[in-house]
């Protein structure tokens, strides 16, 4: 017989320029390219190499600031877009805010989760905070 846990799955949604950003990803990586490429050709040092590199930069984060979606389990596991899942221990929580989900070494952005998605999350929180899974560290 196997022992199946229950796992709560929580898919955050995100607010409207999020959104927008995410939708237009692809868009956002061409024009980088397109920039850099018109850099490259016109061989000149400009300010506009500074703002091919900013805009690159701030448009190759966006997959690292977000998260498809976190199952509360017998673990956090948060499902990433780029990078590889994270597996958080629950002992291991210290802070929760509007913000952030914290832990020593690690940390989940929440900062582009519109208001009732992050209701939601709060609600899971607490209820793993009620039932002594999590333990936040308090603020001095």
């Amino acid at each position: 017989m196997t022992n199946i846990s229950r796992e709560t799955i929580y898919k955050p949604k995100y607010n409207g320029s999020m959104r927008f950003a995410m939708i237009l990803f692809p868009v956002w990586i061409g024009l980088f390219f397109y920039f850099l490429y018109q850099f490259i050709v016109t061989r000149s040092y400009s300010p506009q190499g500074l703002l091919t590199v900013i805009f690159g930069i701030m448009a190759f984060s966006l997959p690292f600031r977000v998260f498809r979606e976190a199952r509360f389990g017998d673990k956090l596991i948060v499902k990433r877009y780029l990078l590889p899942d994270l597996m958080i221990e629950y002992k291991d929580i210290i802070a929760f805010d509007k913000l952030r989900l914290d832990t020593a070494n690690k940390g989940v952005s929440l900062y582009m989760i519109n208001h009732d998605s992050f209701e939601e999350l709060e609600h899971i929180i607490h209820g793993l905070m009620s039932a002594r899974k999590i333990k936040l560290k308090k603020k001095v």
